[in-house]
């Protein structure tokens, strides 16, 4: 004989398994983001030798400082603002560092929640960047400087390659 309860344990089992049983979860944020945990992650992963928060940091790309607290910070909005200037931020990573810097979903909800806090935003100080970092920081203006609309479109900067003589030609 089928015992019910039994058949109520496969039957939730089965639900978690295609994904139906948990809609408890359906449409919160997964990564909501930390602001003090940002603030590190913003020295630790590099960000801070390009940009500035508070006048602390670099000046090759554009200052990060918050608008204001009452703006929620939302990581996929600033994961699309960083998508924006990713071919300029890879090439300037790869030159500079001679990496690209690596970060997960986390580590852009917590940046994202640093961008937004000024409170957070107070709290850094240029103590807070190790010694060997300070002097990797870039104080050349690039984003101001260059013209990037070359670049942003097509991902490679604006000097033309010539091919070879009859290259292009068809017989």
């Amino acid at each position: 004989m089928f015992d019910i309860r039994l058949g109520a344990v496969f039957g939730a089992i089965a639900l978690a398994g295609c994904g139906g049983a948990d809609t408890a979860n359906e449409g919160t944020v997964r990564h909501a983001g930390d602001a003090a945990v940002g603030r590190a992650a913003f020295v630790q992963k590099g960000c801070v030798l390009c940009h500035s928060v508070n006048g602390v940091g670099g000046k090759a790309a554009p200052a990060l400082d918050a608008a204001d607290d009452f703006v929620k910070p939302d990581p996929v909005e600033f994961a699309a603002r960083m998508w924006r200037g990713a071919a300029a931020m890879v090439e300037f990573q790869s030159v500079e560092l001679g990496y690209v810097i690596d970060l997960t979903a986390d580590d852009i909800a917590n940046i994202a929640a640093f961008a937004a806090s000024r409170d957070a935003q107070k709290l850094l100080n240029e103590g807070d960047i190790p010694a060997p970092m300070r002097d990797s920081i870039l104080d050349e203006r690039y984003w101001e400087m260059e013209d990037w609309s070359d670049f942003m479109a097509t991902g490679r900067e604006g000097y033309e390659t010539t091919e070879p003589d009859g290259a292009g030609e068809q017989r």
